[in-house]
């Protein structure tokens, strides 16, 4: 969910954590496309192409070999839960193999698994609105809510724990206004509980959403890229660290990334037990904690998010030329290309350029704010266009894929133009034509062809399975 759709969507929620002690992110730029690059972003401190050299995900436990945020707190003493509502979604689990052992003290997921299937489910939004008596995400907050009274209003344990939810947010635009009034209600009764009097909250999204109509619109690069990020510190810390309350109230309207919270969370470590030493984080050199001031100046670089994610760079329309249109045929080219060496073109429609529907160029400045040219003469594009799937002209369904993709090429020399395919957003919803494709990546670029393609697809989807889902510097 993006800041801009919570603000919109949850006004309850809104007034809760507008209350002392609160800090919003503003300026909090997601880092890969979905969730699971930017969870293990969080997690790991690691870019998804560092996670992927350590785990291969096509092996069962490949996630069990990295080290997340809740080991350090675990090592420190802290107890450690995990849970999500949906386990068909899971971020660990979807089109992955997931954990071959507990990664933490307080594991849901087999809980939710076994009420999926024992209970009468109920679905809405796209996944199960009830499950039994009651609303999903009622399991994960009911499940977080018996941790704060066992171990912080009755036996005090300190406690790092995960709750996250998808079933009322990913799919549906609407689906946040029913939830909103239920999660203030589990917020304000944790607040009696004495949650908010002894912890730090970090209420956080990954991404806006990434297709649809709403993505579609002027501002839908800007929801997709820009997840909602609150922090509350509780009164004992701002007391004892004031350096901390300050840097935040700075850092409210200044760059930032999942990079710098997972940062945070680790300095929170230090602060609390002195002498706690972590290896150097290789996922993004330059970041630094988000409880320390930010550079008003940083870069996208500086945070570690890559172009293609970037709110902070400007941008120009340009007018649609035969240039443009070169580069967005380019790319389907290479989708195209990609299809087939993934062994997808007799599963898939091969996809045909249609229109260019938005083309804009990257500007660049000199220390006096003048408009120069391009360093080296490499431009950055944005392309938004349209493509139709290659289907019989029996076909009664016209397929239309919407795509922005972001190209850096000099116009001089064509060989060298860069398309990082993982980069291109696709913008409108996809789920229901590519059912037949289990890799992340191919599922941008695909209209499935038939039922029996789909169960061509399944039983070869064990060696087709995605290696790419953190590599996202693969297929230039």
């Amino acid at each position: 969910m993006s800041r801009m759709h919570f603000k919109r969507t949850m006004p309850e929620t809104v007034k809760f954590v507008s209350q002392p002690g609160w800090y919003e992110m503003e300026g909090y730029n997601k880092v890969g496309d979905n969730t699971l690059p930017n969870l293990l972003a969080l997690l790991t401190g690691r870019t998804p192409h560092q996670s992927l050299d350590i785990c291969n995900v096509k092996k069962p436990g490949c996630f069990n070999q990295l080290v997340y945020l809740w080991n350090h707190f675990k090592n420190a003493g802290y107890l450690t839960a995990y849970a999500e509502d949906i386990s068909s979604i899971d971020t660990f689990n979807y089109l992955k193999r997931g954990f071959d052992r507990q990664p933490v003290d307080f594991y849901l997921r087999p809980f939710m698994m076994t009420v999926e299937l024992a209970m009468t489910t109920l679905k809405h939004f796209g996944y199960p609105f009830c499950i039994g008596r009651r609303l999903s995400f009622y399991y994960v907050y009911e499940f977080c809510e018996q941790m704060v009274k066992r171990f912080i209003s009755e036996t005090y344990r300190p406690i790092f724990g995960l709750f996250w939810t998808n079933s009322y947010t990913h799919e549906s635009y609407t689906g946040a206004t029913i939830l909103d009034d239920k999660f203030a209600g589990f917020l304000r009764r944790f607040k009696k509980l004495g949650l908010f009097d002894h912890s730090i909250v970090i209420l956080l999204s990954d991404h806006g959403y990434r297709y649809g109509p709403l993505v579609e619109l002027k501002d839908g690069y800007l929801e997709e890229r820009l997840p909602m990020l609150h922090i509350y510190l509780p009164p004992w810390y701002r007391a004892k660290y004031p350096k901390v309350s300050r840097a935040l109230r700075e850092n409210r309207n200044r760059l930032s990334s999942v990079y710098d919270l997972h940062l945070a969370l680790k300095h929170v470590l230090i602060q609390l037990r002195p002498g706690i030493e972590f290896d150097r984080d290789v996922g993004c050199p330059k970041c630094r904690p988000l409880f320390k001031k930010l550079p008003r100046d940083r870069s996208c670089e500086d945070a570690g998010i890559k172009e293609h994610w970037c709110t902070c760079q400007p941008y120009a329309k340009v007018q649609p030329e035969f240039f443009m249109e070169y580069l967005a045929k380019m790319v389907v080219y290479r989708i195209n290309k990609l299809m087939r060496m993934k062994q997808y073109e007799n599963i898939c429609y091969r996809l045909q350029y249609s229109r260019l529907d938005m083309a804009e160029r990257k500007l660049h400045f000199d220390d006096g704010g003048n408009v120069i040219g391009a360093p080296q003469g490499v431009e950055s594009y944005r392309l938004k266009f349209d493509t139709t799937a290659k289907a019989p002209q029996t076909s009664l369904k016209k397929l239309v894929a919407k795509f922005r993709v972001t190209i850096k090429c000099n116009r001089d020399h064509l060989n060298g133009v860069k398309i990082h395919l993982p980069f291109i957003s696709r913008l409108d919803s996809y789920q229901s034509e590519t059912s037949c494709v289990h890799e992340r990546i191919a599922k941008k670029f695909c209209f499935c062809m038939d039922a029996g393609a789909a169960n061509l697809a399944k039983n070869t989807s064990q060696e087709l399975e995605d290696t790419s889902l953190f590599h996202e510097d693969e297929y230039d």
